[in-house]
């Protein structure tokens, strides 16, 4: 099958790798010159494991390539639309910057060609897209459906070439065909549904998300209070059989990157729009923002004046397995932390340079050794697996005083228990 991915940032580039492996036709396509230039060299946008070595392999068989024009899609039997949807500082989507290079893709489309939505766009979206492409170009016959993106960073190839379940909105059985014999050489597991709902899913399922993780933070800050430990009631909690061991339930960091935060607020939104309250999804991120303090709230509540300390931070980017630093907690974390007056220091595995809006805050090491040299406290950002090397010993020779702010308790196995270090973490009252 002859398939064009518009957007090719990280979704993008995963979807058009994968497509290309199980041996469709796949052209990938994306407006900025410098994102095709750069995979025409087998180097991703984003960082995600493997994938640079997909992105080769699939241009050595001819199965994949690159290209910023538009009219590059005019073969595509399917365009699937993977634009990264824009968010503000607020969490507040740019739909628009979506829908308007979806817009300009469809003259460029063959007839009967189907439209296979998977940016993250509020329910309704792609209604309105059918409307005006059927306004526009009535004789094209252009269908449209919708398939919720669901990967994750660090995992992203795993989950979309072995997916629990896809979820897919279509319009009529013909649709339904198409979209069968595009996913056959992936899975068979698709749950199908109507567009809106396929579109309200993707909401409900990070909105489900949000929920879990505000609840056990906000849960675990009154257990630090009361000497209760989170961590406990999580067990306590997994046990049940009505919640189970896979709930997205563990004391820890706050929600960061925008993604879950953008559905809540799509939600927000819909309520806001048909004048119907929604006091849950309106107080998730309230409650959120107000945990991204935990680690600056603990490591001020703990040395009290940070002027001239040096603080190392453990970890840069959004998550581990992505060299991404756009929303990050622990970069938001530096900026605080200088503005206080402490001298701040971070290793993260992949992370070699500094923005340069970030030279003057952070001073950037090059090893773990390095970054912990007389340092007065410790916060563990990332949860990268190099980090789980580190020991006890190496905490208390190298810093000036062995103080650990570690969130989601990752290293509480290895450094947790001893003695000689103040170790702290969400939902511990020591």
């Amino acid at each position: 099958m002859k398939v064009a991915v518009a957007g090719l940032w990280h979704l993008g580039s995963v979807t058009a790798a994968c497509l290309a492996q199980v041996g469709h036709e796949v052209m990938g396509y994306d407006p900025d010159r410098a994102t095709i230039q750069s995979l025409k060299q087998n180097k991703a946008p984003v960082f995600e494991p493997g994938l640079d070595e997909l992105i080769a392999r699939g241009q050595a068989s001819s199965h994949l390539d690159f290209s910023f024009e538009p009219q590059s899609v005019a073969q595509a039997d399917v365009l699937w639309v993977t634009f990264d949807t824009p968010v503000d500082d607020n969490d507040i989507a740019d739909v628009a910057a979506v829908t308007d290079k979806v817009e300009q893709l469809l003259p460029h489309l063959k007839n009967n060609a189907l439209v296979l939505m998977s940016s993250q766009v509020p329910v309704g979206t792609t209604r309105k897209l059918i409307a005006k492409c059927d306004a526009l170009y009535p004789d094209k016959k252009i269908h449209f459906a919708v398939s919720p993106e669901n990967l994750r960073l660090g995992k992203a190839i795993q989950i979309f070439s072995q997916p629990d379940r896809v979820v897919v909105g279509v319009q009529t059985e013909q649709d339904k065909q198409i979209v069968t014999a595009l996913l056959k050489p992936i899975t068979d597991k698709i749950v199908w549904m109507s567009i809106e709902s396929a579109e309200m899913t993707k909401h409900a399922l990070n909105a489900f998300l949000a929920t879990s993780v505000v609840f056990i933070n906000e849960l675990a800050t009154l257990c630090e209070r009361v000497g209760a430990d989170a961590r406990e009631v999580e067990r306590g909690l997994k046990s049940e059989e009505r919640i189970g061991p896979k709930a997205y339930l563990r004391p820890g960091g706050a929600i960061a990157g925008g993604t879950l935060a953008r559905d809540v607020n799509f939600l927000v939104q819909i309520g806001e729009q048909q004048h119907v309250k929604t006091p849950l999804f309106s107080s998730l991120l309230q409650s959120n923002h107000h945990h991204k303090q935990w680690s600056c709230n603990r490591v001020l509540n703990v040395l009290k004046d940070l002027r001239n300390k040096t603080i190392t931070t453990l970890g840069l980017t959004y998550k581990a397995g992505t060299d991404t630093l756009r929303r990050s907690t622990a970069v938001e974390t530096c900026i605080w932390l200088r503005e206080q007056g402490a001298n701040v220091v971070a290793f993260d595995p992949a992370v070699r340079v500094l923005p340069e809006n970030l030279r003057n805050v952070i001073d950037l090491k090059t090893s773990l050794e390095e970054a912990l040299q007389a340092s007065d406290g410790v916060v563990v950002a990332t949860e990268w697996p190099e980090f789980s090397a580190l020991s006890a010993d190496q905490v208390v020779s190298h810093m000036r005083a062995a103080r650990v702010f570690d969130a989601s308790g990752f290293l509480m196995k290895a450094l947790g228990t001893d003695q000689r270090i103040q170790y702290f973490s969400v939902g511990s009252s020591t």
